[in-house]
């Protein structure tokens, strides 16, 4: 197998992946250990449903919903106690000093009215534990990954031009077809590594949530975006350091300096009504079509349909599409720079 050098490198590659996103994991887990062992509206119920002195009555009402009823007359407690699914509804009456801090309770509506003078506390809380998530942001998140595995193998030429030369060319394929192998292997390894994001990302949602995945017209879009800019963006930097023999990491660290200032120019200087900003936007935006960076860098805008949002460059199908094409131009003028290349 010709490209076997290749398939090492991607694997390589994907081990750092796996201890990032395993980093990111164990983060993740940290912070859910955290969670529950703060004091939160679960908790509060389960120490009064399980209190010596409380007389606890469940009974399930014809929607499916579970009501407690807690009376605990010793210690002046009165609370009711709704479950269903992911739905939390608790209403509870009892001293100042057994009522929880306000502070504590997260992720959905909760209120405390205390009495001073009677020295009451009443406390209402609702949680829903689910959460409408849409597919396409998932993906979405997976583009960071994405684009750290498409910068650490990007260039992938130009590491053959250093000091490899000779012996890539001993290999029996010709340049075209080993430089299309080599950023072939190296896209696959990006899609691996973003799919292994995606699962995580999945994992660590559903750690805190109960999602509800679901799709629309614009996630087949907004998917293609998000994998296809770390694919551009290894194009990209393989592109402009395929003649090079020297300094590849000098071309990514200028790359990303001018990917992310291009956006960020041309988005500033859109609107501005100044002579010098209007000349700056005329060459920042031109520059901004080819520059894949561009077409994930997000701005919103409020309209009549609601919140907007587009790249610097246009839309999102329009930046799915120009991603697309500059994929496969950059990755065409890399392999014909490659084969002109000469020892």
């Amino acid at each position: 197998m010709y490209y076997y050098s290749e398939v090492l490198r991607g694997m390589r590659a994907l081990r750092v992946v796996a201890i990032i996103l395993g980093v990111f994991l164990a983060l993740a887990i940290v912070m859910r250990l955290w969670a529950l062992s703060e004091h939160n509206p679960e908790s509060v119920a389960t120490a009064l449903q399980g209190s010596p002195t409380a007389h606890v009555t469940t009974k399930t009402l014809p929607d499916g919903t579970v009501e407690t009823v807690i009376d605990d007359k010793f210690k002046h407690v009165h609370a009711i106690v709704e479950r269903r699914g992911a739905v939390f509804h608790m209403d509870a009456t009892m001293p100042i000093g057994e009522a929880p801090s306000h502070n504590n309770f997260s992720m959905g509506y909760s209120s405390i009215d205390q009495n001073q003078r009677s020295g009451v506390a009443h406390i209402r809380v609702v949680r829903d534990m689910s959460a409408n998530i849409g597919i396409g942001i998932l993906f979405a998140i997976s583009c960071i990954i994405g684009l750290v595995t498409a910068t650490m193998l990007g260039g992938v030429l130009a590491k053959e031009n250093d000091g490899h030369l000779e012996l890539a060319w001993t290999k029996p394929v010709s340049r075209e077809r080993l430089a299309i192998a080599s950023i072939a292997v190296d896209m696959v390894t990006i899609v691996v590594s973003q799919l292994a994001m995606f699962a995580l990302t999945l994992i660590v949602v559903l750690m805190f949530v109960r999602p509800h995945l679901y799709a629309n017209a614009l996630t087949p879009w907004v998917i293609g975006l998000a994998v296809l800019a770390p694919l551009a963006w290894y194009a990209c930097l393989t592109a402009f350091s395929a003649s090079l023999k020297r300094g590849l990491g000098l071309v990514c660290g200028l790359g990303w300096l001018a990917a992310l200032m291009i956006p960020s120019v041309a988005g500033a200087t859109a609107t501005s009504s100044s002579d010098i900003g209007r000349t700056i936007h005329s060459i920042f935006q031109p520059l901004a079509y080819i520059d894949p960076i561009a077409y994930i860098s997000f701005h919103g805008s409020m309209e009549s349909a609601g919140l907007q949002m587009h790249t610097v460059v246009g839309s999102i199908e329009f930046s799915t599409l120009m991603l697309l094409l500059l994929t496969v131009v950059y990755a065409a003028l890399a392999v014909l720079q490659w084969r002109r290349v000469e020892a």
